[in-house]
């Protein structure tokens, strides 16, 4: 059974979500519209120039990612500025 999340929307990586890597760094940022949360996922491989291609990301409801990542879930609420990033197995937040 999946819960809803009341975030709204995240964008994420389509390493994540289409290649089935995990996720290595995300990020809260002041979101660019209403429906958006200002949550970014990343594999943390990704480079420069994949980065650069928005072809390469999808939006999705936080709900979608949290039923692939459910480890997410407890971060959700935290307000923006904040990033976290994966370090021996848990995610921690870091310091920009």
């Amino acid at each position: 059974m999946s819960e809803k999340i009341k975030v709204g929307y995240v964008v994420v990586s389509d390493e994540i979500m289409k290649g089935g890597k995990p996720v290595g760094y995300f990020y809260r940022e002041k979101p660019s519209e209403p429906k958006d949360s200002g949550w970014r996922f990343f594999s943390g491989e990704e480079t420069e120039e994949y980065c650069e291609n928005e072809d390469n990301f999808s939006l999705y409801n936080a709900s979608t990612l949290v039923n692939k990542c459910p480890e997410l879930a407890e971060y959700l609420d935290n307000d923006f500025p904040i990033s976290f990033e994966l370090e021996n197995d848990c995610y921690v937040e870091v310091d920009e």
